[in-house]
């Protein structure tokens, strides 16, 4: 009702030719809570000047409006034809006798798509080339990333509010296994763990009891003597079943470990080591895997996938830096695309390409004229604008701007933390002006979903009345 309230006497402070900026700026002091921090800003395409500047120079937490910075940056840098490849090297020299006498070399350069699905293929194309044995041994190379697997280790004093698998040069299935528990038929005995894929590159430590009560499991994985150890334990109720998965503590020795298997479920004999290393500089290419820039971007942009934006961010990095990329790297990477097209701010922090982090921030309006700025790039910008979330039809977005106006006047991207709320992207204003904007709360108090729906009601009053 509140709403319903606030909407009528925007229309009516309209029609009393009152400023738009301080219309909004009395309905946000209503309508936030107390203490809240905010930050408003739009701009005119067609008029070519900013219409809404709320606190627009106000950096706050951007949460995974963040992701607009990297994916937009990553299409500028890289361009809307660039492919992220996993290849097989063999330092053997001749290829015609079927025998791979010497290494195989698998190089990762941050593919988070990969599953074994794709390892498969890639054997496949072995075996095209009439391979059938390998004498070396498998040697991953994941050194086109800094080993810097965990955000905890480049982002200072970072508490991990959503901890997420490796960040790491080869992964495979999200670094991820999965296994499920089944509770034993007899009290006080331990309940059965089975791998959704047997590897023997696993190895788990069974500590589960069949109880009566209520299921209450910890795990954790660590890489011991070459191997995965899984540690399992607690309590799972009689008659009944659960999974869970774990994130692998070595991605590129469990990279190896299933090429390895590919490599032997395929008939090619293999009696090697797995070991990490770099791809010598003379090796030939037998085998590879591209997967396109673009089908990153809306995984991003549409469903905030925060594994992706992370590895999307360390490829912009290891570009940057021609290999071993850092989230330092990363940052220079958009640091220096951001002053070279006149956007950067000297308040502008990203330390991670999620925007999970608190300690990233910068202002709607350096964001805003972001957006412009990829507005104006023919070649990368329709791409772009269709990775983002229309309402009520996809993504983030599909519950949002429900019966406000046609949903294909918007296209946007949510950020979420505790506290946190943002909404950025392009709207169609109700004259077919095309404006760029971005909200944005930072509050104490207060319930998200109300303070979402309010944002969404701004946006469209916005576009109700230029």
């Amino acid at each position: 009702m509140l709403f319903i309230i606030c909407f009528v006497l925007f229309q009516l402070i309209f029609q009393n030719n009152e400023t738009i900026n301080e219309k909004i700026l009395e309905l946000l002091d209503k309508n936030l809570p107390r203490g809240s921090k905010y930050s408003l800003t739009c701009y005119s395409t067609k008029k070519k000047e900013f219409v809404v500047k709320i606190n627009s120079n106000l950096p706050l937490i951007p949460a995974s409006t963040n992701k607009l910075f990297t994916s937009g940056i990553a299409l500028m840098n890289l361009g809307r034809e660039f492919n992220i490849y996993t290849e097989i090297y063999t330092s053997d020299v001749n290829l015609n006798d079927g025998i791979l006498n010497g290494d195989l070399i698998l190089k990762g350069h941050g593919d988070p798509t990969l599953t074994s699905f794709d390892l498969q293929a890639l054997v496949q194309q072995l075996k095209s080339h009439k391979v059938q044995a390998i004498t070396g041994n498998i040697i991953v190379d994941d050194t086109f990333f800094e080993e810097t697997f965990y955000r905890n280790e480049w982002i200072e004093d970072e508490n991990i509010s959503v901890p997420l698998p490796p960040i790491s040069a080869i992964t495979v299935n999200y670094n991820t296994v999965y296994l499920k528990i089944t509770a034993s038929n007899k009290i006080n005995k331990p309940g059965t763990i089975v791998a959704e894929q047997e590897l023997d590159y696993l190895k788990i430590i069974n500590r589960t009891k069949t109880t009566r009560t209520k299921t209450r499991l910890s795990y954790s994985s660590k890489f011991e003597n070459g191997f995965e150890v899984i540690t399992i334990s607690g309590n799972i109720r009689r008659n009944s079943s659960t999974n869970i998965k774990i994130h692998i503590s070595e991605p590129a020795y469990y990279a190896g470990h299933l090429l390895k298997e590919q490599l032997l479920e395929n008939g090619i004999s293999f009696w090697g080591e797995i070991r990490k290393g770099k791809l010598p500089k003379i090796s030939n290419l037998l085998a590879a895997k591209s997967t396109p820039l673009i089908d990153l971007l809306k995984p991003i942009n549409k469903n905030s996938n925060n594994f992706y934006s992370e590895h999307l961010f360390l490829i912009i990095g290891g570009q940057f830096a021609r290999g071993n990329g850092s989230p330092f790297d990363a940052s220079q990477a958009i640091i220096t695309t951001l002053k070279t097209a006149g956007i950067y701010e000297e308040d502008f922090i990203m330390v991670d390409g999620s925007g999970i982090s608190r300690q990233n921030q910068f202002s709607t309006e350096m964001l805003v004229k972001f957006l412009y700025h990829i507005y104006l790039r023919s070649d990368i910008f329709t791409e772009f604008y269709n990775s983002l979330s229309v309402p009520q039809y996809d993504g983030t977005l599909i519950y949002r701007f429900n019966n406000l106006f046609l949903s294909d006047r918007l296209r946007g991207k949510t950020g979420t933390l505790n506290g946190v709320t943002s909404l950025a992207g392009y709207v169609f204003s109700k004259s077919g002006d095309l404006l760029i904007f971005a909200v944005n709360f930072n509050f104490s108090k207060g319930k998200q979903y109300k303070l979402r729906d309010f944002q969404d009601r701004l946006i469209t009053l916005i576009a109700e009345n230029f």
